[in-house]
């Protein structure tokens, strides 16, 4: 071990992934803990992980998380999921978000906050390339064609957003190919709950527990569609005859129209 070049090591510590473990590792010599600053890529803080988290104040588990990712360099990865623990500070959520954004590909976010931490507008603009947000609101998207221009997967679960951020959002993101919303909650403007979504580099699409008067998809290039435990009284998909894969279960749907989409 002691041979290995320290790009190896941070390599081997970010398979390791849960920062529990990353902690415990980095403690066995210097060598170690120099991977883990300079050469780790790869970080999660997840309660399902490491029940300690549980036990600990909120506010001392946001001071050793802040420790955890500061001491990093060039995070890739993170992952801050904590369904089981009480609201943290915006501050200090904000601050992991500042520190990590200029390097950060992927970011699975449920966090309890308060007031809500605006995602979009921290990590907008910069490297995202996947994006997976759970437990969160979304508010006032601004229609920037380039808000996202790396983002290929989008994942909004449990999510609070109105039709038209979502539209805006998904229009937001040029490269998007993957999108997936699990029980979303759609804002109300009308008496009428019409959801449009357009993108020509969507290439698979799922949803799953929405209930809509009208969900309409314009995807050019969608290869696969399901659709799970949905009530829609019209769903429209518009597109180029790329479909291939199209999946529905426990749907209920008035009118369903996919044209001459699927070959």
């Amino acid at each position: 071990m002691d041979q290995l070049p320290v790009e190896v090591i941070g390599n081997i510590l970010s398979h390791l992934r849960a920062a529990g473990d990353v902690i415990v590792a980095s403690a066995t010599c210097r060598k170690w803990r120099e991977a883990c600053c300079k050469h780790l890529h790869t970080l999660s803080f997840s309660s399902n992980d490491w029940p300690i988290y549980r036990d600990l104040k909120t506010t001392r588990l946001e001071i050793l998380i802040t420790q955890t990712i500061f001491q990093t360099s060039g995070l890739q990865a993170l992952s801050i999921l904590m369904e089981d623990v009480d609201e943290f500070s915006a501050s200090a959520v904000i601050a992991w978000l500042m520190y990590t954004r200029e390097s950060l590909k992927q970011l699975f976010y449920n966090v309890k906050t308060m007031p809500n931490v605006n995602i979009l507008e921290i990590c907008g603009r910069h490297k995202l390339e996947i994006l997976d947000l759970a437990h969160n609101s979304i508010i006032g998207v601004e229609p920037n064609y380039q808000r996202f221009p790396c983002l290929k997967y989008l994942s909004l679960s449990y999510v609070s957003i109105s039709a038209l951020d979502l539209h805006l959002l998904v229009s937001a993101c040029p490269k998007i190919e993957v999108l997936k919303l699990v029980n979303p909650e759609i804002a109300m403007s009308d008496a009428q709950v019409t959801v449009e979504l357009s993108s020509s580099t969507l290439k698979r699409v799922y949803v799953e527990a929405i209930s809509l008067d009208k969900f309409i998809l314009e995807a050019d290039g969608i290869e696969c569609l399901h659709l799970k435990d949905c009530a829609l009284e019209v769903f429209e998909l518009i597109g180029k005859g790329t479909l291939k894969h199209f999946k529905i279960d426990d749907v209920s749907v008035i009118h369903l129209d996919i044209g001459e989409t699927a070959s």
